[in-house]
C-alpha cells in the first residue's frame, strides 16, 4: 500500500528502507534521546528495525529523492491480553518536521484497528509526548524511567 500527500510517498517500510531507517534514527537520536555509539548499539538497533519491519505494520515517509524522511516503527505486542501494536521508535528528520508526516504515520498505523502504544523516556526531547496527545493517545502509565501512552480504536 502506498500513498502520498505534498510530496510524501507512505508505504510500508521494507528491508531496504533500514539504512536510510537508522539515519533518521541517528539524527533524532539526541532528542530521545537513544545511544547509538559503538558497533554493538548499533547492531542491537539494525536488529530491531528489522524486526519491526518483516512485521509488515511499519511504515516510512519517503521524499521525491526516494529518501526515508520519517518512519514508524511497529511491532506486534499485547495490552490488557488484547492484540496491539508496540511503537519502539517514530522520528521525522528535522528538515521534514511540521509537515504532517507524524500525524499521517501514526493515521496509517490506527488503520490497523488495534490499540497503539508508546513508551516515551521522561527525559525525551523531541516533542513526543505534546505529538502522541495531538494523535489521540493518552498516558496510561508511568515509572521513574518513562512514560506509556495508549491508542484505542472507538468500539461501535
Amino acid at each position: 500500500m502506498t500513498t502520498t500527500s505534498n510530496e510524501i510517498e507512505y508505504r510500508i517500510a521494507n528491508g531496504n528502507d533500514e539504512t536510510d531507517i537508522l539515519a533518521v534514527l541517528e539524527e533524532v537520536s539526541t532528542e530521545i534521546p537513544l545511544n547509538l555509539d559503538g558497533a554493538e548499539r548499533q547492531e542491537k538497533i539494525r536488529i530491531e528495525i528489522r524486526q519491526c519491519q518483516q512485521t509488515k505494520k511499519s511504515w516510512v515517509a519517503v521524499d521525491t529523492d526516494g529518501k526515508v524522511v520519517g518512519f514508524a516503527l511497529a511491532r506486534p505486542d499485547a495490552h490488557e491480553g488484547k492484540a496491539a501494536i508496540y511503537l519502539p521508535y517514530v522520528g521525522v528528520s528535522a528538515a521534514s518536521r511540521r509537515s504532517g508526516i507524524f500525524s499521517t504515520l501514526v493515521e496509517k498505523l490506527k488503520a490497523n484497528g488495534q490499540p497503539l502504544i508508546a513508551n516515551v523516556l521522561h527525559d525525551n526531547q523531541s516533542g513526543m509526548v505534546d505529538n502522541l496527545g495531538k494523535n489521540g493517545f493518552t498516558k496510561v502509565d508511568w515509572n521513574a524511567k518513562q512514560q506509556t501512552f495508549l491508542w484505542s480504536p472507538v468500539v461501535k
